[in-house]
């Protein structure tokens, strides 16, 4: 089971794999039917339903993933969509670890983080006023930053939370900024000490 268990942060994330393969053991008879809602060259939207022995629905999941996304995206899109929506729904259903997130959407994530740039088409989905609370977030940890305190502006880049409005934050920040919030993340990662503020 700890094979397929990832901790990151203190949170314990489970693999879509491990999900899967504890799902199919408590309930054999059941089924996990998936759907594409939508696909086209820029965006793939995935459901996935989790039905019983007589065909009643128990659950559902759902995944956006952007072709521009990452390297990968380029060319499984899909794929990678249709086993995060497999994972929520396993999620909604209860086979998570601490967190709804799967270990394979959190990795998602970083990754996407590394691959960002300022003209990846970051927020187009957000409102003026969402990119506004970004952008002032944004000037923020460039003035911890600039004071030395690189703790400060890490955890103010970690505050937020949803895909899309880190992407936007990470596209506002230039390399030297993004690479001392990622030497950090590293660093908590590996369980290191917390940097003191200068």
């Amino acid at each position: 089971m700890s094979e397929g268990t990832v901790k990151i942060h203190g949170k314990t994330y489970l693999t879509v794999a491990l999900r899967v393969t504890t799902f199919r053991e408590t309930h054999p008879d059941w089924c996990i039917a998936t759907e594409i809602v939508h696909r086209d060259e820029e965006v793939v939207v995935m459901k996935a339903s989790i039905l019983d022995e007589k065909g009643v629905l128990k659950a559902t999941g759902h995944s956006e993933e952007k072709r521009s996304a990452s390297q990968i995206n380029k060319t499984s899109a899909l794929e990678n969509a249709e086993t995060s929506a497999i994972g929520r729904a396993l999620a909604a259903l209860g086979y998570a670890g601490t967190e709804f997130a799967s270990a394979d959407e959190v990795a998602n994530a970083i990754t996407q983080q590394k691959t960002i740039t300022p003209n990846s088409g970051a927020g187009d989905s957000l409102t003026n006023k969402e990119k506004q609370v970004i952008a002032d977030t944004a000037i923020q940890i460039k003035d911890k930053i600039k004071e030395g305190n690189e703790w400060g502006a890490y955890t103010l880049a970690v505050s937020i939370t949803e895909l899309e409005d880190k992407l936007y934050l990470w596209s506002l920040l230039d390399s030297k900024e993004r690479a001392a919030i990622k030497r950090l993340q590293q660093a908590e990662l590996k369980g290191e000490s917390r940097p003191t503020a200068s």
